[in-house]
């Protein structure tokens, strides 16, 4: 039974691990419309298997997670290792983010011109305008990285993952991504849930934090934030 409307995913006493290594214990939270959580947490410590869980790509030992977000793509993941097309455009890499929102026959002869058009609009948004035609491959670290986020926000997820989303980005830009995601947050309905490594950007940020204990798994903190 849904919690309540506005409840988008609800994770219930979750049991994580890597082969002998007990990572989470009984952990529990919830993710709401509008909301911005961040896990923070030393390397190692399971930020990136927690999300790969909700997404469907890790095995809890036990506990639930139920997705409450009803669209054509109730979860999307930006990944650290960012898997994009190295062999494509920019804009191409981005428009791929859409591809689940139409049907093959729409995208037979090309993305329709209102895909495109909110495609340039968001890689502008991002700095990417003049990167647009520009071979993947020859990106910055940075680059890419701005580009994994526009190719996610364009698939319109309700509910968004992302891994170290600002990890090669310099102060600037991670407030100004960080920034962006949290209003993609408020505008679309959505919740982001974002692995961080900095307190501080957790601490502008956020609505509510999880605080991994890398040393006791049943030390992971769900906290509120005023």
């Amino acid at each position: 039974m849904k919690p309540q409307e506005s409840c988008l995913l609800e994770v219930r006493k979750l049991h994580l691990r890597i082969e002998d290594r007990w990572l989470a214990r009984d952990l529990t939270f919830s993710l709401s419309k509008g909301e911005f959580i961040g896990i923070i947490g030393s390397s190692g410590a399971g930020k990136t298997t927690l999300l790969r869980a909700i997404n469907g790509e890790a095995k809890a030992e036990s506990g639930s997670i139920e997705i409450w977000a009803e669209s054509q793509l109730p979860v999307g993941m930006i990944p650290q290792d960012l898997e994009l097309a190295e062999g494509s455009t920019a804009l191409n890499n981005a428009l791929s983010g859409s591809l689940l929102r139409h049907s093959w026959t729409d995208t037979l002869f090309g993305f329709p011109k209102e895909e495109k058009e909110k495609a340039q609009k968001l890689l502008d948004t991002f700095d990417l305008s003049r990167k647009v035609n520009q071979w993947t491959s020859t990106l910055s670290r940075g680059e890419r990285q701005r580009l994994a986020i526009v190719r996610t926000l364009l698939a319109e997820p309700l509910i968004l993952l992302a891994d170290e989303p600002v990890a090669s980005l310099d102060s600037d830009r991670a407030i100004k991504t960080l920034d962006l995601l949290k209003d993609f947050a408020k505008q679309k309905q959505a919740g982001v849930i974002c692995s961080l490594h900095d307190p501080k950007q957790v601490e502008e940020f956020a609505d509510k934090v999880i605080r991994i204990d890398s040393t006791n798994p049943e030390q992971w903190k769900v906290e509120e934030l005023l």
